[in-house]
C-alpha cells in the first residue's frame, strides 16, 4: 500500500549519503542535513501511526477474545539483511568504517537517564524507571535497549499493550539473536500471566531458536508444556535446563513433578531428593515428596516430610 512512498524514502536518503562521501561545502552540507531531518520526522510519524494500530490491536483481541499471531512476514529480516549488504557503509573520517549500533548511547543525557533507570528498576521502584527508561528513548531513540528495558518496565507493572509495544518495535528492528532471546522470553511472560498458554508457548519456542543457549527459554518452555499437561514435553525441555544448570534447584523440583505426573515414580522421587539437598530448607519439595510417598504406600517417610514441614513452620 505505501512501499512507493517507503521506496521514495529510502532512494532519498541514499541520495543524501552519496552527496556527503563528495565531501560539499558546508552550506550544501547543511541543506542535506536538514532533508535528512525531515526525512527522519516523516519515519517519526510512521512509527507513531504503527504503534496507535498496535494498541489498537491489542485492544480488540482482549475486547473480542482472539490473538493474532506475532511472526514477522516470511522474509522479512532476510530482505532486510540484502538491502543493508547492498549498501556501502559510511565511513568516518581516516577511513575507518563504522556501522550504525542499535545498542550504544550517543549522549550523556541518555546514559545519566539509562543509569538512573537501571537503578530505580533493582530498586523495583517501576514508575521511577519508566520516567527514566522513557527519557532514555526519547533522546536515544536508535538505541534498541532503551526500548527493551521500557518495555520490561511497563511489563512488570502490569501495563502488557505498551508493553507489547515495545517489545515488537525491538523485535522488529533488532539483528542480535541475544537480544532477540530476551525479547521474545519476555513477551511469553506477559502472555504466560495472561494465562494465554498457547502463545506464550509460540515466544519462548522463538526465544530459543534464536539462541540455542538460552536455558531461561527452556525452562519457561518447561512449566508451560507442564500448565497445558504435556507432561513429555514438559520433561524433555526442563532435563535441557539441568543439563546446563545441575546445581538449579528449581528445575529438579519442576522435574520432580513433571516425572511424577507421567507416573514415573522413582524419577520423580530422585529429583525431589536432589531439589532438597540443594534447598534443605524448602518446604514445597518435603510437601511433593510426602505426596508422593504416600501414592507409594511408604507411610512412614510421608510422615517425616510432613512432620518436617511443621517443624519449619513452628
Amino acid at each position: 500500500m505505501f512501499s512507493q512512498e517507503f521506496e521514495v524514502i529510502i532512494s532519498s536518503i541514499e541520495e543524501i549519503e552519496e552527496n556527503l562521501k563528495n565531501d560539499p561545502d558546508k552550506n550544501e552540507r547543511e541543506k542535506l542535513i536538514n532533508n535528512l531531518l525531515k526525512l527522519r520526522n516523516v519515519m517519526d510519524e510512521c512509527v507513531k501511526y504503527w504503534l496507535f494500530f498496535e494498541e489498537k490491536v491489542n485492544e480488540l483481541q482482549q475486547k473480542f477474545n482472539f490473538s493474532l499471531p506475532d511472526d514477522l512476514p516470511e522474509g522479512f529480516l532476510q530482505e532486510i539483511e540484502h538491502n543493508e549488504k547492498d549498501r556501502d557503509p559510511i565511513t568516518s573520517q581516516g577511513n575507518v568504517t563504522e556501522k550504525h549500533s542499535f545498542l550504544k548511547l550517543e549522549s550523556e543525557q541518555g546514559i545519566d537517564s539509562f543509569r538512573k533507570g537501571l537503578g530505580f528498576w533493582d530498586l523495583a521502584m517501576l514508575e521511577e524507571a519508566i520516567k527514566e527508561f522513557e527519557k532514555v528513548v526519547k533522546v536515544e531513540p536508535n538505541f534498541l535497549f532503551g526500548h527493551f528495558c521500557l518495555g520490561l518496565s511497563y511489563s512488570q507493572k502490569g501495563a502488557y499493550n505498551k508493553a507489547l509495544n515495545k517489545l515488537r518495535l525491538v523485535k522488529a528492528l533488532s539483528c542480535d539473536p541475544h537480544l532477540n532471546a530476551f525479547v521474545y522470553n519476555a513477551m511469553g511472560n506477559i502472555y504466560a500471566g495472561e494465562r494465554k498458554y498457547e502463545e506464550a508457548l509460540n515466544e519462548f519456542v522463538l526465544s530459543v531458536e534464536e539462541d540455542p543457549y538460552f536455558y531461561i527459554g527452556y525452562f519457561n518452555m518447561g512449566a508451560i508444556y507442564f500448565n497445558l499437561r504435556r507432561y513429555k514435553e514438559s520433561i524433555e525441555a526442563f532435563e535441557k535446563v539441568k543439563d546446563a544448570t545441575p546445581q538449579d534447584w528449581e528445575v529438579c523440583y519442576c522435574l520432580g513433578r513433571a516425572y511424577t505426573m507421567e507416573r514415573e515414580f522413582h524419577k520423580g522421587m530422585q529429583n525431589f531428593k536432589t531439589a532438597l539437598s540443594l534447598n534443605p530448607t524448602e518446604s514445597k519439595i518435603l510437601f511433593e515428596m510426602g505426596v508422593l510417598y504416600e501414592l507409594l504406600g511408604d507411610k512412614r517417610n510421608a510422615s517425616q516430610c510432613f512432620s518436617s514441614i511443621m517443624n519449619q513452620v513452628n
